[in-house]
């Protein structure tokens, strides 16, 4: 791996251990597309699918396009370079973005479109719905803006556990702009799947402190909790695991990742670790994530409708600690 990058990655400004017994390659699974057995096999094994190329280019380039001109309505991208290389200007914050992807029609062609739903369909066996809530991240350059390592159970687990993400990069993305990587084997550490992966980052725990005044009044009032009020909460679940770097060195196995281009696909299941490392590139990182489960089983209700309740005040639910 070290002779493809040109600096070392980082997590939050710390230096990624690159060593073969802690970093890796994914596995590319286009062999086995029109094979849903193989298929299966891979993702209870590996806990991913990868898929170089799977995706229509061009039409990833129209949503990667679109994104950057309603950046550039911002006043957020440096006229000094070619729109489509996504500069942006030095003083712009971004991160998280899912605005991005509302109502854009080339993007949601792309994560909703026929080739991904195509791919669901086969892979689960029957019809598919996705959620209609829309994952984006913008990650501005040269920041220390590591997706922190987490499960996506405990963000939508309240239908379904045999529900799937497709991360898709909306740019081509050198290991140093920090594309998505997964922990090796995590889907199978039982002390993940039982403590962890059984949380859920919307439940408060009404038997300590004065939770269930703070969010019975809230709700009554029908507003947003304020941060004192959330650190006046104990939560069943804080959703994050705070160090990468910590992380894969207490629970084992390798980060894997991949150079990414536009086209590709990374699949992965619900209790599968996965984080990003550090922007250290000019350029803005642009993804996105996206949820697909079979249509006749339950669905998470935070995630779905024309305007998802997703983790607001309406999605709390109390839990005994």
């Amino acid at each position: 791996m070290n002779d493809e990058k040109t600096e070392p990655l980082t997590y939050k400004g710390a230096v990624v251990d690159m060593s073969p017994s802690a970093f890796g390659k994914l596995t590319d699974a286009s062999k086995d597309l029109g094979d849903r057995q193989a298929l299966h096999h891979r993702m209870v094994s590996d806990g991913y699918l990868f898929f170089p190329s799977y995706l229509d280019r061009q039409e990833v380039v129209s949503g990667r396009m679109s994104v950057l001109e309603r950046l550039a309505d911002r006043g957020a991208i440096d006229s000094a370079y070619p729109l489509e290389e996504g500069v942006l200007k030095p003083e712009f914050e971004i991160s998280w973005a899912p605005e991005l992807a509302k109502n854009n029609a080339e993007l949601l062609q792309v994560v909703y479109g026929r080739r991904m739903i195509e791919f669901y369909e086969f892979f689960l066996g029957g019809p598919i719905r996705h959620f209609d809530y829309t994952w984006f991240r913008a990650k501005a350059p040269n920041r220390q803006n590591a997706t922190q390592p987490h499960c996506d159970i405990v963000f939508m687990g309240r239908g379904t556990k045999n529900l799937f993400t497709s991360w898709t990069p909306f740019c081509d993305i050198p290991y140093n702009m920090g594309g998505l990587m997964v922990l090796e084997g995590s889907h199978l550490q039982d002390q993940i799947r039982n403590t962890y992966g059984q949380t859920d980052v919307d439940a408060y725990c009404a038997n300590e402190r004065e939770a269930a005044v703070i969010i019975a009044k809230a709700q009554a009032d029908n507003r947003e909790l304020t941060g004192e009020e959330q650190r006046n909460i104990r939560w069943e679940s804080q959703g994050h695991f705070k160090d990468a770097i910590e992380l894969r060195a207490d629970l084992g196995g390798r980060w894997l990742s991949a150079e990414y281009h536009m086209g590709d696909l990374l699949i992965f299941g619900m209790y599968t670790m996965h984080a990003s490392t550090d922007n250290q590139t000019r350029y803005i990182r642009l993804s996105s994530d996206t949820r697909y489960q079979l249509a006749g089983e339950p669905v998470d209700e935070r995630w779905i409708g024309n305007n998802p309740i997703t983790h607001t005040i309406r999605a709390k639910r109390s839990t005994i600690c």
